[in-house]
C-alpha cells in the first residue's frame, strides 16, 4: 500500500508565478503529475518523473513539455521550480541552487 506525500513549494521561487502563465488546460495537465507524484513519491519513475542529480528530479508532462523540477524531504516533496522544454537548462541550474539553499538552510 502506498502512502501519499505530502507537497510543498517554496514560496521564495518563481514556480508560482509560472504556473499562473499556464493555460486552464496546460495546469490542468501539470496538476495530474503532481497528484500522481503524491500518490507515488519516490517510486514515480519514467516516463513521469526522471532523476536528475544533486537530488533533485524532474516531474514530466508529456503533452505541452512542462517541467517541475524537485527534491524529496522526510515525507515531503519540495517543487523548487517548473518550466518547459525550452527553458530547461537554465531551468535546471536553478533547482540545483534551490535545492542547494534549501539543504544549507538559507530559503
Amino acid at each position: 500500500m502506498m502512502t501519499s506525500w505530502t507537497i510543498e513549494y517554496l514560496s521564495r521561487s518563481s514556480l508560482e508565478k509560472w504556473l499562473d502563465k499556464l493555460s486552464e488546460i496546460q495546469l490542468v495537465s501539470i496538476a495530474k503529475e503532481i497528484e500522481l507524484l503524491r500518490l507515488c513519491g519516490n517510486e514515480l519513475r519514467m516516463p513521469h518523473s526522471k532523476a536528475l542529480s544533486k537530488g533533485v528530479f524532474e516531474l514530466r508532462e508529456r503533452k505541452f513539455g512542462l517541467r517541475i523540477y524537485y527534491t524529496f524531504q522526510t515525507k515531503k516533496i519540495i517543487l523548487l521550480t517548473g518550466g518547459n522544454k525550452d527553458t530547461q537548462q537554465r531551468d535546471i541550474t536553478m533547482a540545483y541552487k534551490l535545492n542547494n539553499e534549501l539543504k544549507n538552510e538559507k530559503i
